[in-house]
């Protein structure tokens, strides 16, 4: 028997019911290599600012979706945590060429016209699938954020990673016109993008170990393993240096200030991370690799010295806002509804 009990006004809004897939549904997805058109492939080799992300791609790391409707969205997130969790996979990349075919089925409204916003506001839509923010936050600056429990690649224990964050990339933004022009954010295809810096960095940091001395890092002398933390550490921010001479090279400064500071402890975007997506334009500082990867080497080291188990919880740091230094006026840098 079913009873239905109609809440009082002062009882909290019910759950959202989560989206169900279509039973043993298909979903085109896996390696990126084996997944992304032979565009998408050209793009990732010779196009991509980030060092990084191109550096996992050729190692055959990177997963991918290409996603047709939100069955594809739901199923291949799970196809991606199995690939997490057998260490194929460092990051996801979800490939939505048509956001309203994807939509088509569904109830969600899908905002019309050209440019950046709408297609932003299609990716928000179909991404909070995966969510329980709305996909107003979402476009207007939220983050799409995921805890996921892996082993750890350096102390091999079960541990939460509390950065899994996704953001979104489309074509419109390497527009010099549009309101929220910013290539950093721009891809061939409409795209969503899913990883974790304190996770692709203990892997970047567990392969340093295999390749030079082939074994696993609690395997390490004491001695081994500090040059090794070190070493990565170095590397890490090494790659980071040359995206961010990428990113700078690809921008028109004038709207989009993108730069490394002089002492190379942070940097300039003209977006803040890691927002999914946002309505409005402005200058945030980020920090470099060598404020945060410290941080991550401390974790590491109290646990092989004093057995503390790792935490990852507060390590992130958001943009921080430089809304007095934007170099171009209200006019240009807020996307007006």
């Amino acid at each position: 028997m079913n009873t239905l009990f109609a809440p009082s006004s002062s009882s909290p809004s019910p759950p959202v019911r989560p989206f169900l897939p279509a039973r043993n549904h298909q979903v085109q997805c896996g390696p990126a290599r084996t997944v992304l058109s032979e565009e998408l492939q050209q793009w990732f080799r010779h196009c991509l600012g980030c060092v990084a992300g191109r550096r996992e791609f050729v190692a055959d790391r990177y997963f991918a979706v290409n996603a047709h409707n939100l069955s594809d969205i739901v199923v291949g997130w799970r196809r991606f945590l199995g690939a997490l969790e057998r260490r194929e996979a460092i990051a996801c990349l979800y490939v939505i060429r048509d956001p309203a075919e994807v939509l088509a089925y569904s109830s969600d409204a899908i905002t019309s016209g050209a440019g950046v916003r709408p297609t932003i506001s299609a990716l928000a839509e179909i991404m909070s699938t995966l969510s329980e923010e709305p996909p107003s936050t979402l476009v207007e600056g939220g983050a799409l954020n995921f805890v996921i429990n892996l082993k750890c690649p350096i102390t091999a224990r079960w541990t939460p990673f509390f950065d899994f964050d996704a953001v979104a990339f489309v074509p419109e933004a390497e527009d010099s016109t549009d309101p929220l022009y910013d290539p950093l954010m721009s891809a061939p295809v409409p795209m969503v993008n899913i990883n974790s810096d304190i996770y692709a960095f203990s892997m970047f940091t567990r392969d340093q170990s295999l390749s030079r001395f082939e074994c696993e890092i609690p395997q390490l002398t004491r001695r081994e393993r500090h040059y090794i933390f070190d070493q990565a550490s170095t590397a890490w921010q090494r790659m980071a240096e040359m995206t961010i001479k990428n990113y700078a090279a690809k921008v028109d400064q004038r709207l989009c200030p993108t730069h490394l500071t002089e002492d190379k402890r942070s940097w300039v975007a003209n977006h803040r991370d890691p927002a999914f997506a946002e309505l409005e334009k402005r200058p945030f500082l980020h920090e470099m690799p060598v404020q945060y990867t410290a941080k991550i080497i401390s974790v590491w080291e109290s646990y092989f010295e004093n057995g503390t188990r790792p935490q990852y919880k507060d390590i992130a740091a958001a943009g921080a806002d430089l809304p007095s230094r934007c170099p171009v006026g209200a006019q240009l840098c807020v996307a007006h509804a």
